[in-house]
């Protein structure tokens, strides 16, 4: 062997060598990004469900209120009601008590029908 031989051989490991470390250097940093990668979609998953729990209770208090109010209206309309019917009987009572010619029984009537008005403010500050 000579010496140019020898130092293409020489040449040759040295490269080979630095391939190997190289090789392994890369093995390393895929493993390293592997494992960071399975983190990063991890988090990703924990991130979602918590955001999916924040939508999802954000929805219900939506729902709760939403019903609320339907329940409000509900009981609003079912007072309208009630209030109608009884001011119906106050005027059918007044109209047989005018038919009557009876002063108490017509001024009961009355006083029953006018206690359905709302207070007036105003005239009793005048």
């Amino acid at each position: 062997m000579n010496l140019i031989e020898l130092a293409i051989f020489g040449g040759i490991v040295l490269i080979v060598s630095a391939l190997v470390l190289l090789v392994i250097l890369l093995a390393y940093k895929n493993r390293k990004l592997f494992r960071k990668s399975v983190q990063a979609e991890m988090d990703k998953f924990f991130i979602l469900a918590k955001l999916d729990n924040i939508i999802q209770g954000s929805e219900n208090k939506n729902i709760e209120e939403s019903e609320g109010f339907v329940k409000f209206l509900s009981e609003s309309r079912d007072w309208a009601f009630e209030y109608i019917e009884d001011v119906q009987q106050a005027l059918r009572a007044y109209d047989i008590a005018l038919g009557l010619d009876d002063a108490k029984i017509l001024n009961e009537a009355y006083k029953k029908l006018i206690s359905f008005l709302p207070e007036d403010e105003d005239a009793s500050i005048s």
